[in-house]
């Protein structure tokens, strides 16, 4: 088709130039990842419409329960033929559109960064201890390392390691869990722990899963045992769970661990064409092949451009009687980011519109309405062909030999001023919808207890950052975004710029503040009361407060801008925030270290960086900025400890070191490396370096690339510092080493 419409000689190049690319990326790139139903509900029509998920109506009925296998098979057999191959044909389009205008790709998502509330700290029975770092009080979340204030439980390697850790002078290594594969993160409730992480060994002897093993040997499959420590030194094994799929997310409130997995794979020919579920072993979501009896699996009315299922399970780890709670739901798109209040989890996933979609809505409206009865008869007819009878790829292209004889049949005149009205067609819609192209869908489920109920969606413009991006207060969900900057084909390109949306419990948007701090995107984010503050970068580090007391007037009341970005804000008390990043010059070069800030925001109008402290040079880092748990605070102790890997740029002058002609020599400017934690005293006055406290042998080869500390932790007047290889206990007084603990 392409050589066809080149050789056309009725049209001026710039004209042919823009219909080619109006046509061909409207068959290739759209037509395939959109599906046949679209298509078909649009020529039947004719109706004004861009292509894309709408919110979900759980009264309208949008939301459906599955009532067997048998239909869900069905529905995933009739479903996959409209999206599949979408990345190789979408790659044909993309191609040859390239050839006939600019590539109208936009930036590239950013990687997460996290910011967490304040260490709640257990107390009880004299002893004063840190818990994980979380974002909810009352809501935890899994980590390699837990402390009850007497035992500390740790992730290494292949290994959970229990150590009695205090007293600290006595601390020994007590039992050791060994797994098949790595786990990645463990509960602690009571007597009880909760272990999760990658199964790469299921399919080895398992008796119940060998007649899927030719099919399904090859997926991913998450595990999460249960075990009974009461007796610390033999921990027993209680329960096995494997779920079919990657971890998502995880939280423990009271006795229950909700656990959130996601599969792509589905197997519509298969007895059970969803996530399979294994206890001890044994499938246990299969109780019924009509599925009478099987967990609720939900989906929506929506055009699918990918399936995924979305498991959400709740598990009570204290009663290994109880029976596990299931839903699994059939989602569009790649679940990121979770939020998870006491009442509710929130899942999130990104949405785009693409400017050949704009193409195919003016497309619709201009050119199929002008084709004749017969043809759009005969596109009809193509189009509710049997997959089998015809692929979607084959299905296209007749399509495209239908138009293609329509816009051949045209006079020059006609095909100029229609390659004109389409431009400005698709103009005038990436105009009106701009706002549409990128969103973010949050879906809401309910939780109490054992109980799980979908109740529905929404969705905001922009893209969420982290889970610290969104909050829950009084039945209003908060969320703040991002409206990344985009390069059209048919415009000028437009700026990233940052939102904030206060949804009800209905999920419908009821307040907003929008476009704020042009040319930046948000680097962090802080609910707190009735506050958020946001930090968005690109050259200085703004500092955005903005008053949510009214849920349906959001008001920016102040910014403060310094030098350098925080990529994640914590509470030191209810008016001062501690910033954690990286410091910069006045134009965003990253020239400094690790750089931690005092925020000041007591007059919410005029708020002030009261301190900072820059560690190391620009290639230094620490872990604790994209990992909040690895963030220790305690503003009862004056306590701040996080990760560092710091390199520094050292000038050793040696006097009397002189050139022949009597000049100085200079020696080379040499790095000197640190891993490990760094102490601070904190107070509303600013920072004090207290101390360091190192993991790497120095004596090693390796020691610039050794492993550093990841998690710190502390029992009554002690300090734990974790790295892959060492438990190290400190006091806290004058930081002198009182213990160490080899993990491997």
């Amino acid at each position: 088709m392409k050589q066809k419409l080149n050789k056309t000689k009725q049209c001026e190049p710039k004209e042919q130039n823009v219909f080619n690319f109006l046509l061909f990326s409207l068959f290739f790139l759209i037509f395939v990842s959109f599906g046949s139903a679209l298509l078909v509900s649009v020529i039947n029509k004719y109706e004004v419409l861009v292509p894309a998920t709408p919110p979900v109506d759980v009264e309208g009925g949008i939301v459906k329960q599955f009532k067997s296998y048998d239909e869900i098979k069905e529905f995933l057999d009739e479903s996959a033929g409209s999206i599949q191959n979408t990345a190789m044909f979408g790659a044909i389009g993309r191609d040859l559109a390239r050839s006939e205008a600019l590539d109208t790709t936009g930036e590239n998502k950013w990687g997460d960064a996290a910011s967490p509330t304040p260490t709640i700290n257990g107390k009880g029975g004299g002893i004063d201890y840190s818990t994980t770092n979380v974002q909810v009080a009352g809501v935890d979340e899994g980590d390699i390392i837990k402390t009850d204030g007497k035992y500390i439980y740790a992730i290494s390697g292949q290994e959970v390691v229990i150590t009695d850790a205090y007293p600290a002078d006595d601390a020994a290594i007590i039992s050791r869990i060994k797994f098949n594969s790595n786990p990645s993160g463990i509960y602690i409730n009571g007597d009880k722990l909760a272990v999760y992480g990658q199964n790469h060994y299921i399919i080895y002897n398992n008796e119940s899963y060998e007649k899927l093993l030719n099919k399904r040997k090859s997926n991913n499959y998450t595990f999460l045992k249960v075990f009974d420590i009461k007796d610390k030194e033999n921990p027993k094994e209680e329960r096995d769970f494997n779920f079919e799929g990657n971890f998502l997310n995880s939280r423990m409130i009271g006795d229950y661990v909700y656990f959130i997995t996601t599969d792509y794979s589905y197997y519509y020919d298969d007895e059970i064409p969803v996530p399979l579920v294994l206890e001890n072993g044994k499938v246990i979501n299969n109780n019924d092949i009509a599925c009478q009896n099987c967990w609720d699996i939900y989906y929506f009315d929506i055009p699918y451009r990918s399936h995924n299922f979305t498991s959400v399970a709740a598990i009570n780890i204290s009663d290994s009687e109880e029976e596990i709670k299931n839903e699994t739901y059939l989602l569009d798109g790649n679940q990121n980011n979770m939020f998870v209040s006491k009442d509710n989890i929130y899942i999130t996933y990104n949405k785009y519109i693409s400017e050949d979609e704009l193409v195919w809505s003016a497309t619709k409206e201009m050119i199929l309405p002008k084709l004749s009865e017969r043809d759009r008869e005969r596109i009809t007819e193509i189009e509710n062909a049997e997959n089998y009878i015809l692929a979607p790829q084959e299905k296209m292209g007749k399509i495209i030999l239908i138009l293609d004889s329509f816009v051949e049949s045209l006079t020059n005149e006609e095909q100029k001023k229609l390659a004109k009205e389409l431009e400005a067609k698709v103009k005038q819609k990436y105009e009106d919808i701009s706002k549409e192209l990128e969103k973010t869908v949050i879906h809401k489920i309910a939780i109490n207890k054992g109980d799980l109920q979908y109740k529905t969606a929404g969705e905001v413009p922009g893209v969420v950052l982290n889970q610290f991006s969104m909050d829950e207060d009084n039945g209003y969900f908060r969320v703040a975004t991002t409206k990344n900057r985009r390069w059209s084909t048919f415009g000028e390109s437009s700026e990233s710029y940052n939102n904030i949306y206060v949804l009800d419990e209905n999920m419908k948007v009821v307040g907003k503040v929008e476009e704020l701090a042009r040319d930046e995107r948000i680097y962090s984010v802080r609910f707190m009361q009735n506050r958020a503050y946001l930090v968005t970068f690109r050259q200085v580090d703004p500092l955005f407060a903005i008053d949510l007391t009214n849920p349906t007037n959001p008001i920016v009341m102040g910014e403060l801008k310094v030098p350098g970005y925080s990529s994640y804000l914590h509470p030191y008390d209810d008016v001062t925030l501690i910033g954690l990043g990286k410091e910069t010059d006045n134009n965003g070069r990253i020239t400094g270290g690790i750089k931690l800030s005092l925020f000041d925001v007591s007059d919410v109008r005029d708020p002030k960086e009261i301190d900072k402290f820059v560690l190391g040079d620009r290639n230094s880092n620490s872990i604790a900025i994209n990992e909040h748990k690895a963030f220790l605070f305690s503003k009862d102790k004056n306590l701040l400890v996080i990760p560092v890997s710091m390199q520094e740029d050292i000038m050793e002058i040696q006097e009397g070191v002189t050139s022949e002609e009597g000049v100085m020599i200079m020696p080379p400017i040499k790095k000197r490396y640190f891993n490990g934690a760094a102490i601070f005293n904190i107070s509303k006055k600013g920072f004090e370096l207290k101390g360091k406290i190192g993991h790497s042998d120095e004596n090693d080869n390796n020691y610039r690339w050794s492993d550093g500390v990841n998690r710190s932790l502390y029992i009554n007047d002690v300090l734990y510092t974790m790295s892959n290889k060492y438990l190290k206990m400190n006091n806290l007084s004058d930081i002198k080493e009182v213990n160490s603990l080899e993990l491997r």
